[in-house]
């Protein structure tokens, strides 16, 4: 049961992978809400240290990725400098909607 576990962890890895590549590539962050990944970045730190507490290897190591991938993401958000031309098409789409 425990490759169950360790086969999560490698899709929440994967799972940052987009969003993460994203803010890197396009330097774009449209729509991300940095308040929302500090509060993930706290609840990860606390289950961190109550894996800690108890010895659980296989859910202290999501716990080190989910970190790694949220500082990883705060930093390149706050490194963005423009929006891309997809999420500004989307934008331009939803202004365009908005107007009478």
């Amino acid at each position: 049961m425990e490759i169950v576990g360790w086969i999560g962890t490698t899709l929440v890895i994967i799972a940052y992978y987009p969003q993460i590549h994203h803010l890197w590539v396009e330097k774009c962050a449209w729509g991300i809400s940095v308040t929302t990944w500090r509060i993930w970045l706290v609840s990860s730190l606390l289950l961190l240290a109550y894996c800690l507490s108890r010895s659980e290897l296989l859910m202290g190591s999501v716990q080190i990725c989910n970190i790694a991938a949220i500082l990883m993401t705060i930093i390149l958000v706050r490194r963005s400098n423009h929006i891309c031309p997809y999420h500004l098409a989307v934008a331009e789409a939803s202004c365009s909607l908005e107007r009478p």
